[in-house]
């Protein structure tokens, strides 16, 4: 196992035995269960069971693509919803100095507000929002104004449907974009889903003035070891769908006057891929003019800043996708979601929430996105 698939699992395990341990004792008081015995023990199997769901949707996924982990994602959901109801719940009981007590109209009440919240978190992972945000480059170039998408994080598997891709195109198609950029992360985990599911096809009908340009995630090198999902299938999948694939890939665009670099994903490391540093990345680059930076993980804004990037693009974090995973997000990175501007550098860091999700199927405090970014550039200055 990979040294990223180890913390994401123990990660997992730790949250998991906290919502374990909650749920279980609470429930026990809220529902009045007064299990002894062998009913006590088959009470806690159910529960440790259920609360390892997101656990058991990561092992099986080697072994079944659809039904298992599709049971487990919404079990998952299932219990992180049930979980945010019974702290309100809970804290309510406690404000009202113990007076509001298990009853019928709680076991009600609980299980109405469950499902609310369920399909509250689902619908922003599904619907998507349109999020704009305008650029001041203080370099000239050789147009006044860009419009770019970025599309990030969609994670494609054989659990999305091609509605929901279908929707993404269409919105994409719609806004006139100059470039459109992934930044990463478009597969979940195998290549089979995108080539014989044919989303290839659906982004092959990406429309922009300048082309798709697309870099690696994460999570497309997590089965990268196994036959028919290399790093070259996946590369020359990508292109067969229409998109240029960057990979420490530098583009200079004589007629926009801008340098594109996108860069291969932070964890090729852990797989035998050895990642051009930016230093050198930016060597062969006119820091004169403007430079656009693609990086799925926003790591180190500080290195893009002093090197002379004017825009840098991201994804990874999801902006947390279920509270309070972005609190924590915030204590990692410089910055987690949104804009980031230092003024000193003249950069400009956008991190996206992404389009897609990974594991339970809902958002709570986030919501999917596309991401528009209008660019405005310096006027070039003509002497007489």
């Amino acid at each position: 196992m990979a040294f990223i698939d180890f913390v994401t699992m123990f990660i997992a395990i730790v949250i998991n035995v906290a919502i374990t341990i909650y749920l279980g004792k609470r429930w026990l008081f809220w529902f009045n269960f007064h299990a002894t015995g062998y009913y006590k023990i088959i009470y806690w199997i159910v529960v440790v069971i259920a609360g390892s769901s997101l656990i058991f949707s990561i092992l099986l996924n080697s072994i079944s693509s659809y039904w298992l982990p599709l049971f487990c994602n919404a079990i998952t959901g299932f219990m992180i919803g049930s979980v945010f109801i019974l702290l309100i719940f809970d804290s309510i009981h406690w404000l009202s100095k113990k007076k509001f007590k298990p009853s019928l109209l709680f076991n009600v009440l609980y299980g109405v507000a469950v499902v609310l919240l369920i399909t509250f978190g689902h619908k922003m992972a599904t619907d998507s929002k349109i999020v704009h945000y305008q650029v001041k480059i203080n370099k000239p170039a050789n147009v006044d104004h860009l419009r770019i998408v970025q599309l990030s994080d969609i994670h494609l598997n054989e659990l999305i449907t091609h509605r929901f891709i279908q929707q993404m195109v269409d919105e994409v198609n719609n806004l006139n974009a100059d470039f459109v950029f992934i930044t990463g992360d478009t597969l979940d985990k195998r290549l089979k889903p995108f080539t014989q599911g044919g989303f290839d096809h659906q982004f092959q009908q990406l429309k922009s003035k300048y082309g798709t340009y697309i870099i690696f995630g994460n999570h497309e090198y997590l089965a990268t070891n196994q036959k028919n999902n290399r790093e070259e299938d996946i590369t020359n999948a990508f292109r067969q769908a229409g998109m240029k694939v960057l990979k420490d890939d530098i583009i200079y665009f004589d007629n926009v006057g801008v340098t594109l670099v996108g860069r291969d994903d932070f964890s090729s490391f852990f797989y035998g891929v050895k990642r051009a540093s930016l230093s050198d990345l930016m060597m062969f680059t006119d820091t004169n003019k403007p430079i656009i930076l693609l990086d799925h993980q926003p790591k180190d804004l500080n290195e893009p800043e002093e090197l002379g990037v004017d825009l840098m693009l991201s994804g990874h974090t999801h902006a947390g996708q279920i509270f309070p995973i972005n609190l924590i997000e915030k204590l990692m990175y410089k910055s987690n979601y949104g804009l980031y501007q230092n003024k000193n550098h003249d950069f400009t860091s956008i991190v996206s929430s992404g389009y897609g999700i990974w594991g339970p199927p809902i958002r709570l405090m986030t919501r999917s996105e596309i991401v528009v970014i209008d660019i405005e550039f310096q006027k070039k200055t003509h002497n007489k």
